[in-house]
């Protein structure tokens, strides 16, 4: 699976899950044109396990001093190679991907890679989502220790 935090600098972050249930990851930044670079080279890969492509939205909305025309511009390239590569592609609100995706959640996971705009950390929270979501990873790793015990 491949995150993208869409934007002047785009964060990424990849999972690879294999057969006995071993993860590797890893999350970084690019530029955006590399990092649409990025999106179809995952995208055209030889088929082989399933793939999926996860996508921060972005919406403009009246009143936000902060317009990002790399952000609207990514979302809408990703979404085209996705189709053309024959790859899911969903979009995930930012709100969404915070609430859920902690700092503390990345760190349990091992997924916590601070960068100068946290944008390779928003990725992983957008790729975490979609992979609890999706079975990949168990809710349970989160709980305390103990809770997850029930009488």
């Amino acid at each position: 699976m491949l995150a993208l935090d869409p934007g002047g600098t785009t964060g990424l972050a990849q999972g690879w899950w294999h057969a006995d249930g071993a993860l590797d990851f890893t999350s970084w930044e690019l530029e955006t044109l590399e990092a649409l670079a990025a999106v179809e080279q995952f995208a055209s890969a030889p088929r082989g396990s399933p793939r999926a492509v996860v996508c921060e939205s972005w919406t403009p909305r009246p009143g936000i001093r902060t317009f990002q025309p790399e952000a609207l511009e990514s979302i809408g390239a990703a979404r085209y190679l996705c189709w053309q590569y024959h790859v899911p592609f969903t979009l995930q609100s930012p709100a969404d991907a915070k609430r859920f995706a902690t700092n503390a959640k990345l760190k349990i996971l091992g997924w916590r890679n601070p960068s100068p705009g946290g944008h390779a950390d928003d990725a992983a929270r957008h790729l975490m989502v979609y992979a609890v979501q999706h079975g990949l990873v168990d809710p349970a790793v989160f709980l305390p220790a103990g809770l997850d015990q029930v009488d």
